[in-house]
């Protein structure tokens, strides 16, 4: 051990006293920062230029007005003002859910003036009967027309939102909302008594509201009615065995939905809120992202640390010392990895310091829950954060130690680093292409690549996937976290060893 010690001494002497790797260190961290600090000022700016929604309210009611003043007999768009205006004199926002509720009555206070006028009563609603595949408006009664707008205006007298999702649960059962299937009826209304028995007041559906055309201003005091209805959504995916853009679910879609509505029943259960992109820890995870350039710093060194000392002769001097080869080798593996772990530490701690100091480190306590293992677990997310630099280290490493390989049996750092970098950013665009069809076929033994096992992102969630929906996919249905790390290592301990056999048993000349 003393040996060893002295060895890694002098191997730390030799790559610390070099101005180059304090460099390249700074540079590669500077880059991850210098992400955290564009996005936290594009957030900004949408914050500052989004437009208010009485401002867009305003807007889009001068724009109905001038369309007005141009059909002054169209009196859909007369009760389109009409809508716009009860919304702006109640001060109603587009998230609450009365908004639903003006729309819906103007939409059939229209339908009721036409038909008065017309002698003929249609549905405002856009229906799709499945059964007769038809879609278009149906015609209804004026006794109909006249019941429904009785009924919308009781709910926006008494501003009672349990009635209106009482209203919405009746619509499904007395078949006023059309379903695809019986099925996917019962979800409907289980997700509506979801509300009722967990007092979760909805919140308005953003999609109907054609004056308004942005999100939530916050999030994250409606988080509850946005989990129940991604619920809901998903189970309509389940039962439709296709997403929204209709495109087919594969196994491993299917996997990743379970246990989201798992995660969000969780969410609901533990009243723990999901975090936003733009909090601290949302802004502070998405810097776990960039821990890949890492992997640059690594390879040019892991390439040189061996080929620099066969293409400058000190190779020989090492060898004539008392230390094992062996020893040699692993001194400067135990070097990687601790150049690794600074390189790591140094982007963790500046980027926490940087994250905080955009948001005062509000959240700082803030709790994850995720599917981990087979069981949805909750953590603090200030340890999931750390856990998931730690997981998104391993494939830096695994390359890493490909470089080493290849250092050690090419004696060359630039054959070394060239590819080493061509196998993980080429094999990295075709496992992507391959992902992309992987819902069609899979290809036999492919989860077994290296290289189909380095996006170990695809099995953590995020703030970022959260707000896009965007949710990655591995190239085979089967795999799993424990299963990619598993292989990560595999191939690690391969390279090393083989690295190691080769420096210690070839010739130097």
């Amino acid at each position: 051990m003393v040996k060893q010690g002295v060895l890694l001494s002098n191997e730390r002497l030799k790559l610390y006293k070099k101005p180059s790797t304090w460099i390249l260190m700074g540079v590669i961290v500077s880059l991850t920062l210098l992400g955290l600090i564009l996005s936290r000022f594009f957030v900004s700016l949408q914050d500052r230029y989004s437009p208010k929604w009485q401002d867009q309210y305003n807007s889009s009611i001068e724009e109905y007005k001038t369309m007005l003043n141009e059909n002054p007999d169209d009196i859909n768009l007369a009760q389109s003002v009409e809508s716009i205006k009860h919304l702006l004199e109640n001060k109603i926002p587009p998230q609450d859910w009365r908004t639903d509720v003006v729309i819906e009555y103007y939409s059939f206070k229209a339908a009721q003036l036409i038909g008065e006028k017309t002698g003929k009563y249609t549905d405002p609603r856009t229906n799709f009967d499945y059964e007769n595949e038809f879609f278009g408006n149906t015609n209804l009664t004026k006794e109909q027309i006249a019941d429904r707008l009785a009924k919308l205006q009781g709910l926006l007298d008494s501003k009672d939102w349990h009635e209106y999702v009482r209203l919405k649960i009746d619509d499904l059962k007395s078949g006023w909302t059309k379903s695809r299937s019986d099925q996917e009826k019962q979800v409907n209304i289980e997700m509506y008594e979801l509300y009722l028995s967990n007092k979760i007041e909805p919140v308005a559906d953003l999609g109907n509201n054609p004056y308004y055309w942005g999100g939530f201003s916050d999030s994250s005091i409606f988080w509850k009615s946005e989990q129940i209805e991604s619920i809901r959504q998903n189970k309509l995916n389940l039962l439709r065995g296709e997403d929204l853009m209709g495109n087919i679910l594969t196994n491993s879609r299917v996997k990743t939905i379970e246990k989201d509505i798992e995660v969000s029943l969780k969410r609901l259960s533990t009243n723990i809120a999901p975090i936003t992109y733009d909090s601290f820890m949302g802004q502070f995870e998405n810097t776990a992202t960039s821990i890949s350039l890492l992997s640059v710093l690594l390879i040019v060194y892991a390439a040189n640390i061996f080929a620099s000392e066969y293409t400058s002769g000190t190779v020989k001097l090492l060898l004539i010392t008392p230390h094992k080869r062996k020893r040699i080798f692993w001194a400067k593996t135990i070097l990687m990895v601790e150049l690794s772990v600074i390189a790591l530490a140094a982007n963790f701690i500046l980027a926490f310091l940087i994250s905080g100091s955009f948001t005062a480190f509000r959240g700082i306590d803030s709790m994850q829950v995720m599917h981990l293992f087979g069981n949805v677990v909750q953590l603090p997310y200030l340890l999931y954060i750390l856990l998931k630099y730690l997981v998104m280290m391993l494939p830096v490493l695994t390359y890493g130690a490909l470089a080493m390989m290849m250092s050690v049996i090419t004696r060359k750092s630039a054959i070394s680093i060239a590819v080493t970098m061509v196998l993980m950013f080429g094999s990295d665009i075709i496992i992507s292409i391959i992902t992309m069809f992987s819902g069609s076929f899979v290809i036999p033994g492919i989860k077994f690549l290296l290289f189909a096992n380095t996006s170990l992102e695809v099995y953590l969630p995020s703030a970022l996937v959260s707000m896009t929906g965007l949710t990655g996919q591995t190239v085979d249905p089967t795999m799993t976290l424990g299963f990619s790390v598993a292989v990560l290592l595999v191939y690690m301990v391969c390279f090393l060893w083989i690295a190691r056999d080769s420096f210690c048993r070839r010739d130097v000349k």
